[in-house]
């Protein structure tokens, strides 16, 4: 009887059989028969004699689905999803040699760990699923986080994720509990964190198209983590017109409610692709929103424009000579970091007794400084005078008895090098100077004759020193 894709066997024989050879009770990459995990390579050759008259045919392990075609790119909303897994192997970091040189790209190779990985005492295991509806990190968009819910096997214990990658074609989902291949599993994911991160994300693809309109050419752009605001790093900065007037336009076309549709044409490319992301095996998937944008992309997307609800621009930052950030947020973040503001801004308002409009509040601010500054100005004219009148009382009692002891508990270092620094030419003709300041420990500088003597800590007694 010949050994090939074909194999007919009773399950209860061949469990006794594998007994009988000692085969390990799971297999990586395996076939299934009837619930029993065998790889046909691995069959004892005097199996294949065996005849039997119960018959189930041997089934291949799913093909996991590719990044590009993944069921949480296919439907963004979806929020649950029963799919199995088809592999799990432990994570075993390997400390890179320090050659001096840093990865710039992801390897594909999930055995290699993440781009800078750290090495930690908890176990990890990469689970491989037949699809998935939790979105591995990529196209500027964070992972999504979500819980496994094992639907076979003796385990029903719910698995957090926090981390899931994407490494070629491959999605890779990080776990701290191993699945064996097989196990039929339900993925829920976060969606609140799914929907903020796709209100930022989408957000920042309309932006970039306003900007466009303009000749303002998007560098990047970075998203911020959940609670932060996210920045695009723009040629040049904006003026406070133009911020205005984009801020505008952005939340015009969130009220017209724009179709957002993803399209995957035929030989379709596009040069913001990763480099390790196989185009001719892969899905090229591009985002349009209405007939104002069009553009190549990974990530999760809503699917209109009123879903981002809001956008708002900050602040802008200029980086690397003329280039600049200007920085947003969108959503419910945005509503969120707003509330927040004015809660700040209501605060600051109490302190400084006065409304809390913005402009009231910033003028508030103004006269706090103004205060400061001159009440500094005020400290700086009165411890010069200080030092004038504290350096002639030392000099007169240098000449006289030929050492100097001051001892000021709480005018500070200033004040201590405004005297030295007045005293210090005749004590290196006349004799020693200690001058202190601080309660309990403090500087004293000592001034020799024959040399002069560093600053050195001093401990001060129970009772104060006497002062000139």
């Amino acid at each position: 009887m010949k050994t090939d894709h074909n194999i007919f066997l009773s399950s209860t024989i061949l469990a006794r059989s594998l007994i009988k050879y000692n085969f390990p009770a799971s297999f990586s990459n395996p076939w299934r028969l009837g619930g029993v995990a065998f790889l046909h390579s691995k069959l004892p050759l005097p199996l294949t004699g065996l005849l039997f008259s119960t018959t189930m045919a041997a089934v291949p392990s799913p093909t996991p689905a590719i990044v590009g075609a993944l069921e949480c790119q296919k439907n963004s909303y979806r929020q649950t999803l029963e799919t199995e897994v088809v592999s799990c192997q432990e994570y075993i970091p390997v400390a890179a040699p320090d050659n001096g040189k840093h990865k710039t790209k992801r390897s594909i190779d999930p055995t290699n760990g993440t781009e800078n990985s750290v090495v930690n005492s908890s176990k990890v295991w990469h689970i491989e699923f037949a699809d998935s509806v939790l979105f591995p990190e990529g196209g500027g968009q964070h992972t999504d986080h979500g819980t496994l819910m094992p639907l076979s096997g003796n385990n029903r214990t719910a698995i957090q994720i926090t981390n899931v990658q994407r490494y070629g074609l491959r999605c890779i989902h990080f776990s701290p509990c191993p699945l064996e291949p097989g196990t039929t599993v339900r993925q829920t994911v976060d969606f609140s964190r799914r929907w903020d991160l796709m209100q930022q994300h989408t957000g920042q693809h309309l932006l970039s198209a306003i900007m466009d309109r303009m000749n303002l050419e998007t560098l990047g752009w970075s998203m911020g983590q959940s609670g932060e605001i996210n920045y695009l790093e723009l040629p040049r900065k904006p003026s406070e017109s133009e911020v205005l007037f984009i801020q505008e336009e952005c939340n015009r076309s969130i009220r017209e409610s724009l179709p957002i549709s993803v399209e995957i044409p035929e030989g379709g490319a596009s040069s913001s692709l990763p480099d390790d992301y196989d185009t001719e095996k892969g899905v090229v998937r591009f985002i349009r929103i209405g007939d104002l944008d069009y553009n190549a992309c990974c990530g999760t997307h809503l699917r209109t424009t009123s879903h981002i609800g809001l956008i708002l621009l900050h602040h802008t930052q200029t980086v690397r000579g003329t280039n600049c950030r200007l920085f947003f947020s969108a959503g419910d973040r945005a509503i969120k970091l707003a509330t927040e503001s004015i809660n700040g801004l209501r605060s600051v308002a109490v302190s400084l007794s006065t409304s809390a409009t913005p402009s009231d509040v910033a003028a508030g601010v103004q006269r706090l400084s103004d205060s400061q500054s001159e009440l500094r100005k005020r400290e700086k004219r009165m411890l010069a005078e200080i030092s004038k009148f504290e350096s002639e009382r030392i000099k007169t009692h240098l000449l006289e008895h030929g050492s100097a002891f001051l001892y000021r508990g709480t005018d500070g270092l200033e004040l201590v090098n405004l005297i030295a620094s007045e005293v210090k030419d005749i004590a290196n003709e006349h004799g020693v100077v200690v001058i202190c300041s601080g309660e309990i420990c403090c500087v004293a500088t000592a001034l020799h004759s024959d040399r002069a003597c560093p600053t050195l800590p001093i401990r001060a007694s129970s009772r104060s020193p006497a002062s000139l």
